[in-house]
Order: structure tokens, then sequence, then C-alpha cells
């Protein structure tokens, strides 16, 4: 017997995650995967592989409330005779994800095809096996780990070279891809003419055409001329179970925040109407965090109803309760105007965690890793709670959420502390990198959008602030700080880096959110300042000039609403601020003017209760 290093990895992470249009797509594709992992990770345990990643505890561990998923890499030693005995295993383990994904499928199928009052939907069979059996990608690799006294004179253990050899056979198995045909080429057009899935249009809609007057169940959710795959079809079943929040609710907190209680509970009676079954306007949101309005919240906004109604024209009930719905939202309106429209999707990596790994020398250090990571996966919920945020997906360092905008700073800046108290000890134990780079650390990228701009948009936001976080520090220190982008509806992009070492610029940032909340700060400011550094740039004048015309902008500005001018300690405050941003400044941003501009108009973002409050602050350029 021989002891060998096998990796598995599942996927397509884009299939199963970021191919959505709705909160639950989003949501239940990331179960899926993690589901199928568990899968693939039980049958090794049950065969006698010993789990190095992920835990084997947390592979056992299946509790339907649990939002901390595993990701989609598993590690695993194996005693085997021969490389034939790993293989099989290796095989075995592929088929049991693949088999798990049948009962996911086969659940699915069933609910579709019952549709509803009696009547059958036959979806296309042909396409739904064929994609179902080609859902997942899964690729393995295997090295055997030698005798000590094979090891090599470079200073690796055994268990190192094998782990080595491992990731370089996984690399190259991942390069040469299996590209088979959807069916056998006497059969080649059997897709044409057939519309495309609106997630992300790689594959054939298995949904059929209904008679004129028809149409689909509303359980499902689907809108007008919305096509879905067989993935899409299963991730709507396994997504209706309410365990997520819709994006729209995080949208709305803080507005249903400033709501007198009366009008709070006149909300929640009306709104819980629109649970019935038979009317399927309205989903409830199970989170804690949300126990003072415990509703998805779409239809808070008046264009939500407009779609709405236009959906269901042709349902008289339906009409009716959304009518009651509006009748009950008019004066709440009219004396807290409407809530805000824009939410936050966070999307959050580690930085360095390959060179981590790669500096364990044996499975006891890689599995001490893993646990460290889990601990931090673990933590995320309750972090995304406490700023009434809800994670999605929490696949180790891998992290997927939804937060209010009031929250997303303090927020991000928690998961960044949990995430460095997680592996401080882990780091400590390990040998120093040869290289000499610093410790893992976590950029958090978090997307401003509104709610109304499709789920797919919105994840190419985050990935975009992502990118942002992660920033131009090079290979050797990337990331460790929060990139925010405020993507306007139809407009522009405002881009922030925000580095977590820098504390000035944290509190800078939630100075300037109170006062926008207690209208300390006109609306005009910002734009203000950043014509001037504008203007600058466009004459050549340097930063001293700059820094002059802003401090003469602040002798002149006055409070939100036009009344008394700026404090003197708010007005000393932004003069620090844009001082301590000069010498940071680009080369085409005199005195940093532009920067400090950014950062203003975010804060204003992430202050807004309202519509109007952003309306106005709009209409103050």
């Amino acid at each position: 017997m021989s002891t060998w290093l096998l990796e598995i990895a599942i996927g397509p992470v884009q299939g199963f995650i970021a191919a959505a249009r709705r909160s639950r797509d989003l949501w239940a594709g990331s179960h899926l995967l993690s589901e199928l992992v568990r899968a693939t990770a039980l049958h090794l345990l049950d065969n006698g592989a010993k789990l190095v990643y992920p835990l084997a505890a947390r592979v056992r561990r299946a509790s339907p409330d649990e939002n901390s998923n595993l990701s989609n890499i598993l590690l695993a030693q194996v005693d085997a005779a021969d490389e034939a005995a790993v293989r099989e295993l290796a095989r075995a383990a592929q088929a049991a994800a693949r088999a798990h994904l049948r009962v996911f499928a086969d659940n699915a199928l069933d609910d579709w095809q019952r549709g509803s009052n009696g009547a059958r939907i036959r979806l296309r069979q042909d396409f739904w096996t064929r994609q179902v059996e080609d859902a997942i990608d899964s690729y393995a690799a295997w090295a055997r780990v030698a005798e000590a006294a094979d090891a090599s004179g470079d200073g690796r253990t055994p268990y190192r070279i094998a782990y080595d050899k491992l990731k370089g056979a996984l690399a190259a198995r991942k390069h040469t891809r299996d590209f088979a045909p959807m069916f056998p080429p006497a059969a080649s057009d059997k897709g044409a003419g057939i519309p495309k899935c609106s997630f992300d249009g790689l594959r054939e809609s298995v949904l059929p055409e209904l008679p004129a007057g028809e149409s689909f169940p509303a359980r499902f959710g689907l809108a007008p001329g919305e096509q879905l795959d067989a993935l899409g079809c299963i991730k709507r079943v396994v997504g209706r179970n309410e365990r997520f929040t819709a994006l729209s609710r995080f949208a709305a907190h803080g507005w249903l925040g400033g709501l007198d209680d009366k009008s709070r509970s006149t909300l929640c009676a009306a709104y819980e109407k629109l649970l019935d079954p038979a009317l399927n306007l309205a989903t409830r949101a199970l989170d804690t965090a949300h126990a003072g309005f415990p509703y998805d919240g779409g239809l808070l906004f008046p264009e939500r109803i407009a779609v709405a109604e236009q959906e269901r024209r042709a349902e008289p009930a339906a009409l009716a309760a959304l009518a009651e719905l509006r009748r009950t939202l008019r004066p709440i309106w009219r004396d807290h105007g409407q809530p805000c429209p824009y939410a936050v999707l966070v999307i959050a990596d580690g930085d360095r965690m390959g060179r981590l790994v790669d500096r364990a020398r044996s499975a006891e250090e890689h599995e001490r890793i893993s646990r460290a990571v889990a601990a931090f996966a673990d933590r995320v919920p309750g972090i995304a709670r406490e700023v009434a945020g809800q994670c999605v997906f929490a696949g180790g360092d891998d992290l997927t959420l939804y937060f209010p905008l009031a929250g997303v700073v303090h927020g991000a800046f928690d998961l960044h502390d949990a995430f460095t108290e997680a592996l401080a000890e882990v780091v400590g134990a390990l040998p120093p990198p040869a290289d000499g780079a610093p410790p893992p650390t976590l950029r958090v990228g978090a997307a401003i959008c509104h709610v109304l701009e499709p789920l797919a948009v919105i994840r190419q936001r985050a990935a975009d602030a992502e990118r942002l976080a992660k920033g131009e520090g090079g290979p050797a220190a990337p990331g460790n700080a929060l990139g925010l982008l405020l993507s306007l509806r139809s407009g522009p992009q405002v881009g922030l880096r925000l580095s977590f070492a820098d504390a000035h610029g944290r509190a800078a940032l939630d100075h300037w959110q109170a006062a926008y909340a207690a209208h300390r700060l006109p609306g005009r400011l910002a734009f203000d300042t950043r014509a001037i550094g504008l203007h600058c740039r466009a004459i050549g004048a340097g930063a001293g000039v700059a820094e002059g015309e802003f401090l003469r902008l602040l002798v002149r500005a006055r409070q939100g609403g036009g009344g008394e001018r700026i404090d003197d300690a708010t007005r000393n405050r932004l003069a620090e601020r844009q001082a301590a941003l000069a010498p940071l400044a680009a080369a085409d941003d005199p005195g940093a003017l532009h920067r400090l501009g950014d950062e203003l108009i975010l804060a204003r973002w992430l202050a807004a209760r309202s519509a109007a409050e952003i309306g106005a602050f709009l209409e103050s350029h």
C-alpha cells in the first residue's frame, strides 16, 4: 500500500453561481455547488480517504440554515495499492456528484411538469437530459507520496514533493478540457431556432412555447420572455425555500428603519396578504436581521409595482392586491418619501492565499490552514447580520454577500478583521515565505447598484469593484482594501479604493456619511470639489492653486438645505482630509480634489434612505 494525494475540482463556478437573474438564483447556485462538493467529499470519506480540505467535520455538518459553504476544491490522502485504485476512487467520487445533481434535477423536473390547475408542462426533455449530464465540470489529479528515503535533496518533504506534482498535474488536466457535442453529428442542428437561456446565453432553453393566453406558474418567478436552461430551472425550484433575502429588501432597509411604528405595522399587514400562495406576489425574509419587516420588499418601489401590474394584468385577484398595496403606500411615500433604490452586492477573496498554502510541508499544516479558513467562513454570516446584511456564499475566503448601504463600510472592515484574526496563528506557525511576501489579507469589492439593474450586471460590477480593491500594488502586495464602486443607473460610475490599513480614511468616510445623514453637508460640495480639480488640471495649475480654491469653497459652503454655513469642525475636517490626500494624489489630480469629491459622493449614497435624497443630490450638480 502507498499513500497518495488526490485533488478534485468541481465546477463550473460561473454556471452554478454567477449565472443568475434573481437573488434566489444566486443563492440556489451557491447551495447547489456546495452540496455537490459535499456529495463528492462524503464518497471519499466513506471509502477510507482522509480529507485535508474541506474539513471532514464541515462536510458532515449539512445544516439547512448553514450559509458557510464548501469550496469547490477537495484534497484528500488516500491509501491505495496502486494508481488504478486511486483513479477508480476519483471517478466514483465524481460520479457521486453527478448522481446528486440528478436527484436535484429529478425533483425540479417533477415540479416544473406539474404545472398548475392540473395542467402539465412538457419541457424539452432531450435538452434537459443532456444539459444535466453536461452540467458538471469535474477534474481530478493524483500523485504518490514517496517514502522518506526517496525524497529529493532540495529540502522539500515527500508530502511537499507529491503536492507540487499534484498541482502541476491538475493544472495540466484543466487545460485539456473535454468539449463533447451536445448531440451526435447526425443531430448537430437540433438546437437551431431554440431560444438561449436568459442567464448567460450559453445553452438552449428547456422551456416549451406555451399556447397564447397561457403562462408558467407564478411560483417559478419567470419574467415575460425569460428563458431557462436545465440548471436555471433547477435553481428556481431549489431557491424557492425562502432561505435568501431579495436585494430589494437591503435597498429599502434604511428607509424602513426611518418609519414610525404605526406606518411600519400598517405596511406589514398589507404585505402579509401578498404571501398568499394564490397570489404569489411576495416572499418572506427569514433572516432575523429583518424581523421588523420580514418580507422581500420588492413592491415597496413604485416601479416594481408597475412591472407586477403589467405581468399579472390577466389576474384580477393579483391586480386588486397590488392596488390595495399602492393605496397603503401612498400616505407613507408622502410622509417619508420613496425608498432609496440602491443596495450593495459584495464579493471578497483572500490575497496571497495560494502562497500561504504553498508554505505547508505536511498534511497536518494544510489541515491547520483549512481549519483557520473554515473558522473565518463560519463567522461570515454573523458578521453580515450585525449590519443587517446576508451571506449568500462563504466558501472559505471566497465570499458573496448582500449589504444595505449604511452597513457596507463597517461590514467590510469587520470581515477583514475576522479574516486576519482567523489566520494569525497558522501564519505565524508556518515557515516564513522565501521572498518575504506579506501575510494573506482580504480584498472586498462592493458594488452599489440600482435594484432594477439585472443581477448579472450587478455581479459584474461587484467583480469590477473587487479588481479595484486589488489595486496596483503588484504581485507582492495586492489587495488588503475595500473597493467601492457606485454604478448609477444609465449613468457614470464612481470608484474609491480604501485600504484597510487607512484608519484616517475610514474615519473620514464615516464622518462624511454621518454629516450627510444630519444634513450638515451641502449636496453640491462634492461636485464643486471635483470641478475645481478638473479645472486646475485643464489649465495646468498645480496642487497649491487647487488647495487654495478648495479652501475658499469651504468658506462659502452652506449646510444641506442652503441655510447656515457648514460648521467649523466639519470645515476643518474637510481641509485636513484634503491635506492628507494631497501628497498621495495622482499626477492628473491636483490637490487630490477629484479623489476627495469621489469620497464625498460615495458618502452621500451610503447615507441615503430615500430616493428623494439621491434625487436632490443629483439635482445640485
